[in-house]
């Protein structure tokens, strides 16, 4: 009897207590930092008869002394270290306290046949601009999940 093929799941995800610079946040403190906040690496061996899926999310916290304020951020998705998928995201917002606010976006892709061999995807993420005002910018609870199916 062999194993039973079906799609098999590869995830790399970290919690973090506090978003705000707490143990595990990455800090973007100015425009242009980037950090890589997730990987998981996926073994093709079929190029042409798989597809993977991947879930990405990263928490996105402000610290700014300004209310209300605009910041962007971008998400780019790299296999093997070219850049496959990209959002940019770009908020507005008051906040009701504390100058602070957190985000949790979510990049759902579909990578159609992927190169034979080791393939390592990668979250990364940008501090495109900001105002003046805001001080910091942290990537904090994140995950990268790749659904491999064989087709």
């Amino acid at each position: 009897m062999g194993l039973k093929k079906g799609p098999f799941v590869v995830a790399d995800t970290v919690s973090v207590f506090n978003p705000y610079g707490g143990t595990d946040a990455i800090t973007l403190a100015a425009d242009g930092d980037f950090e890589i906040v997730a990987t998981v690496d996926v073994c093709v061996t079929q190029p042409q008869k798989t597809q993977v899926s991947l879930d990405s999310m990263a928490q996105i916290a402000i610290e700014t002394e300004e209310n209300p304020t605009t910041f962007e951020v971008t998400y780019e998705i790299l296999r093997n270290g070219d850049v496959i998928a990209t959002i940019n995201d770009e908020m507005d917002y008051a906040s009701p306290n504390l100058q602070r606010h957190t985000n949790f976006p979510n990049f759902p892709i579909l990578d159609n046949c992927p190169s034979a061999g080791i393939n390592t995807y990668d979250l990364k993420v940008t501090r495109v601009s900001t105002n003046f005002a805001v001080t910091n910018i942290f990537v904090a609870s994140r995950s990268l999940k790749a659904t491999v199916f064989t087709l």
